[in-house]
């Protein structure tokens, strides 16, 4: 049969698959990675505190994963899904939004849980990794191809990865654990080769998994039932790598010098997500997703490539982001982790003079607050002019600085 494998725009792009029976259409229509970080897509705490950022969903794709929530900040790490986003805060909880639309209970978190040091976000599920190496899962609702079931006696994990059927945990011995993949999910993704040990670093996607050994190469398995786009066809002589990301048709390794190497992208899946931009480099972080790629900079910027024919919003950076820590790209979306916004500080403006709406106005364009407002009357300022100030002009002062006025009453009758 042939799948139509949604990546926005409104767009349809058809792979061929097998004949054998497949998961529900959504798992060919929405295919996802979780996030693709310096370390272990969707299990790497930023280096400092910060706040998400979130770009995309546009196209009526909008399930609700661009909407942080509100005063969401001192947030450590982040993963974008499909549907929802995750965000893991200081206090080592988690917190999940979108779900509108595609919810199989990957954005409820569960009651009490504690101590995570890293978060996955998949097509239909969610990871948590915790302190004592132990790892969490939830979701899954109906469309539960065994992701949602944690290995009995599963420890000594240091970083996960969610794909859309499958989840992935490393362990502190270097070696991977898969599992889901149940009859008509299974693209050979969760077949970890044999042997395969000294792994530094995972991912996961829809059709195939990733690991970065400690020697800088890669290892790539998956890709079966006819879903092989060039995705697990690691590059020749690829060597040097220190990071890895695995989108739904393509794979990033981003290399000690900065540099990134993109591969996949067959036939009929090319949006523009393999083309590295030119001159690209002092990157730190990549990430990759349906239609799209993203690369951290060094200087806090983030660069975004693909999309060609499937832009929903999510190539298009913010204007002006800047200081991000970390990113993470869902299908049709695009999540940073920005240091946190500085406050401008209160510069006091002279107001003394202007009628009151336009102090008000003036005060709050200098990052200041209007504080007590009296009345007073005065034989030389009309009513409804500021007579004086109870800072002196040109103080500058923390942001938000309250600033008292006397307001003129006008002449006394």
């Amino acid at each position: 049969m042939s799948c139509s494998l949604y990546v926005g725009g409104g767009k349809e792009q058809e792979i061929q698959l097998s004949t054998r029976p497949r998961p529900p259409l959504r798992l060919c229509a929405l295919a996802v990675l979780s996030v693709g970080l310096l370390f272990a897509p969707g299990a790497a705490p930023a280096t400092a505190p910060g706040r998400p950022v979130a770009w995309g969903c546009g196209g009526g794709y909008d399930f609700g994963q661009c909407n942080v929530p509100s005063g969401l900040d001192g947030v450590t790490a982040i993963a974008a899904g499909t549907f929802h986003s995750l965000a893991l805060t200081g206090d080592r909880t988690v917190v999940a939004w979108g779900c509108g639309s595609g919810d199989n209970g990957q954005c409820r978190v569960p009651s009490g849980l504690s101590g995570v040091t890293a978060v996955a976000a998949g097509t239909y599920h969610s990871l948590a990794l915790k302190g004592d190496g132990t790892v969490v899962a939830w979701g899954c609702g109906e469309l539960d191809w065994g992701q949602c079931s944690v290995p009995s006696g599963l420890a000594g994990v240091t970083a996960v990865a969610a794909g859309s059927a499958h989840s992935l945990a490393l362990k502190g011995d270097g070696t991977v654990v898969a599992w889901g993949c149940v009859p008509g999910a299974d693209n050979g993704q969760c077949s970890v080769p044999s042997g395969l040990a000294g792994v530094t670093a995972i991912a996961a996607s829809a059709y195939h998994s990733l690991a970065l050994k400690g020697d800088g190469t890669v290892v790539a398995w998956g890709c079966g039932l006819s879903a092989d786009l060039g995705q697990c066809s690691v590059p020749s002589g690829l060597v040097g790598v220190t990071a890895v990301a695995a989108g739904s048709a393509h794979s990033l390794a981003l290399k000690g010098d900065g540099t990134v190497v993109a591969w996949g992208c067959g036939p009929g899946a090319d949006r523009g997500q393999c083309s590295v931009p030119s001159g690209l480099a002092g990157v730190t972080a990549v990430a990759a997703g349906g239609a799209h790629s993203l690369a951290l900079k060094g200087d806090g910027t983030v660069v975004a490539w693909g999309c060609v024919g499937n832009d929903v919003g999510q190539c298009s950076v913010p204007s002006g982001l800047a200081g991000v820590t970390a990113i993470s790209v869902g299908n049709l979306h695009s999540l940073g982790l920005a240091e946190p916004m500085t406050p401008a500080p209160c510069t006091v403006p002279k107001v003394v003079g202007a009628r009151i709406a336009s102090a008000k106005r003036t005060i709050a364009k200098r990052h200041c607050r209007t504080g007590k407002v009296g009345y007073a009357y005065s034989r030389k300022r009309k009513k409804g002019i500021v007579i004086s100030q109870s800072r002196r002009p040109g103080r500058v002062l923390p942001a938000r600085s309250k600033i008292n006025l006397i307001v003129s009453r006008g002449r006394r009758r």
